[in-house]
């Protein structure tokens, strides 16, 4: 009986969630809306720091400051009935964090550029005009002259349309596919990582002090009370206050904060790793203090190992026998992905055979009326939209193998990028691996059509290269703000779907605007020619002449990978002494690591300090200093985004 009235009660609070308000949900929609608008203005026209540009975007906790520090402190003066509650606040992140990608890296940067690129970079010096536009189809890319030079020239704000058509018939659905299998795989791993394995979610943590209900005599959040808050906060104040302004102004004195190590290691073999950055940003020392131990060290670890190897190649000649260090690695970093989906399966093994059964309709549990998706719309809608993906490529008459390994691989990214951020606390994830490297290093790229190869590393480059935006992380984010503040999964997901089908076309339209008006070749230079519309092109000439044969050293990268990773985790789980944590294995190389490792390192040293001499009460008195280094980029972040707004000059607070 009591177990029955328990569950009831239990029932109940569950259904007492609270749902977005009305006056939430139309402010949300009216920032998405803005944002998607003007983060391809500011990142590309203005080139400033990016407004989103991470899994922590900017943009988010500036509303948050706004509405903490100016809106809810004058409500509670003058209208107390009207000031947002802490669930309200809570939701208001969530919901704009959930579309923050879209504009950028997250859909649209990087398939308008690449489409495009093909016809009007193509020439017999880079071999593209024999080798690529004999073989592109007209579904995948644009093969109109006129629509193609008024994007890349500018064509007084006129957008030619007709050209993008039948392109967007094939990338919008596909791209829409991808992401629709994204938010049902998220739904699926929520329950998993949040209740069972206890995943910390770093990035969440600095938002959700701020939504906190202040105390009494006092109209802000708690964490403002915090005397060591405002130590760390003023010190990242300060010191990008001083480095943004010599950016200005040149006499100003301030600490370079961009340095490499060749500045410091010269000669054999130490000029094989001389293009190490030595960077400072405060917020990477502040989310690594946030992050359990063997986490924080794994990741600098894994990174300081990759350096080594490096150096090992060299040190002994192994590269003038076809070997490379960058490919050895590279591979072990497909390898560790692959052992994380065996993990993801074998350590959830009974979690997953329950989601079997509630697919089935054969099993219910308490708390599922509130999962982000039903369990059977989740894992059907999961199921169906791989087989829509794997079908949309192959009716196109594209390889069955490289179809069904790049959608799979693809979602083993995202997995292994929202594993990276949830427990890892990573402000970005870019691994510089690609789906379908497993492919190349065991059977090569000669066996495949030219046509293959060709849609092949145009959809790689455009779904899977950059996941510092992706959308799995930022759902996951969205769910754990969602528990924490007592708010309606399934309403917060049900409104961030409305939201990102909001941004895509708005964000489109954007891009269009703006590229016809002032032409890509004068935007923001990375993304238009000098390297991301170019790369995949060259990846392509490669793989076709003079083709990527099946290569020893990278089958060898992908065993050691996986067994790596595997071991590491196998051993976490028989000794709890154990340092290594595998997480830092998947992200030991690649463009996150390599600007923040040292900053990780320094979190790590800092924490392990102060726990040893001070102990959990000294750590968790300590906790507000690192948050204000964290809170004081992103607020600085925001300034000079302001201030570049005017001036045209950009100063990036992170990377």
């Amino acid at each position: 009986m009591e177990q029955k009235v328990l569950q009831v009660l239990l029932r109940r609070e569950e259904t007492q969630k609270e749902i977005p308000s009305f006056r939430v949900v139309v402010l949300v929609t009216i920032l998405s809306s803005l944002f998607a608008f003007i983060i391809p203005i500011n990142d590309l026209y203005l080139r400033n720091t990016p407004l989103a540009g991470n899994l922590l975007p900017t943009n988010t906790i500036l509303v948050l400051l706004i509405f903490v520090l100016l809106v809810n402190p004058t409500l509670r003066k003058f209208s107390l009935r009207f000031a947002f509650r802490t669930s309200e606040l809570a939701a208001l992140w969530a919901l704009l964090v959930i579309p923050s990608g879209i504009a950028m890296a997250g859909f649209w940067r990087y398939i308008l550029p690449q489409v495009a690129n093909l016809l009007y970079s193509a020439s017999p010096v880079n071999r593209w005009d024999t080798l690529l536009l004999p073989h592109a189809p007209d579904w995948l890319v644009v093969l109109d002259k006129v629509t193609v030079r008024g994007f890349y020239e500018g064509n007084a704000g006129m957008v030619v349309w007709d050209g993008w058509l039948k392109p967007f018939k094939f990338w919008i659905p596909f791209g829409c596919g991808l992401l629709f299998a994204t938010i049902c795989l998220a739904s699926l791993i929520r329950r998993q990582w949040t209740e069972h394995e206890h995943f910390t979610f770093p990035l969440v943590q600095l938002p959700y002090e701020l939504v906190r209900s202040p105390n009494a005599n006092s109209v802000l959040p708690p964490l403002f009370s915090a005397r060591p808050f405002w130590i760390g906060f003023l010190f990242s104040v300060g010191f990008h206050t001083l480095c943004g302004l010599n950016t200005h102004f040149p006499s100003v004195p301030a600490i370079r904060r961009i340095r490499r190590l060749g500045e410091y290691l010269t000669g054999f073999p130490w000029d094989s790793i001389s293009g190490t950055f030595i960077n400072i940003y405060p917020a990477g020392v502040g989310l690594a203090y946030l992050l359990t131990s063997e986490v924080a060290f794994s990741l600098w670890f894994f990174f300081v190992a990759e350096r080594f190897q490096q150096i090992l190649f060299a040190r002994y000649g192994w590269t003038a026998f076809g070997m490379s260090a960058t490919d050895f690695v590279q591979f072990q970093q497909v390898g560790a992905v692959i052992g994380l989906l065996v993990v993801i399966l074998w350590a959830g093994k009974a979690y997953w055979q329950k989601v079997w059964a509630k697919a089935l309709l054969k099993l219910r549990e308490q708390g599922d009326e509130d999962e982000p998706l039903p369990y059977p719309f989740a894992l059907w809608g999961l199921l169906g939209s791989v087989a829509f993906l794997v079908v949309w490529l192959v009716v196109r008459k594209v390889s069955w193998l490289l179809a069904v390994t790049f959608v799979l691989m693809a979602l083993g990214f995202y997995l292994a990028a929202s594993w990276i951020a949830s427990n890892g606390g990573m402000l970005m994830v870019q691994m510089r691996i690609l789906p379908l490297d497993p492919i190349w290093a065991l059977v090569g790229s000669r066996r495949f059509p030219p046509r293959d190869i060709i849609v092949s590393f145009l959809l790689q480059k455009a779904f899977t290269y950059d996941l510092r935006e992706t959308l799995m992380p930022s759902l996951l984010n969205a769910m754990k703000m969602a528990d924490l503040a007592g708010l309606s999964k399934r309403s917060v997901m049900l409104w961030g779907v409305w939201l990102i089908a909001l941004a895509i076309p708005v964000a489109l339209l954007s891009w269009m605007r703006l590229c016809y008006t002032h032409g890509g070749a004068n935007l923001e230079g990375s993304t238009f020619l000098q390297w991301h519309a170019t790369h995949p092109y060259l990846l392509m000439v490669q793989a076709i002449d003079p083709g990527i044969q099946p290569n020893l050293i990278r089958s060898l990268g992908l065993i050691v990978g996986l067994t790596v990773f595997v071991g590491c985790f196998a051993l976490r789980r028989q000794l709890v002494w154990f340092p290594l944590h595998p997480m830092g294995l998947i992200v030991c190389r690649g463009w996150a690591m390599e600007n923040l490792w040292l900053m990780v390192l320094v979190g790590w040293l800092a924490k392990v300090f102060i726990v040893r001499y001070g102990g959990l009460v000294a750590y968790h008195g300590l906790r507000p200093l690192f948050l204000g280094l964290v809170l004081g980029d992103l607020t600085m972040g925001g300034v000079f985004g302001f201030v570049g707004a005017f001036t045209r000059k950009g100063y990036s607070v992170l990377p």
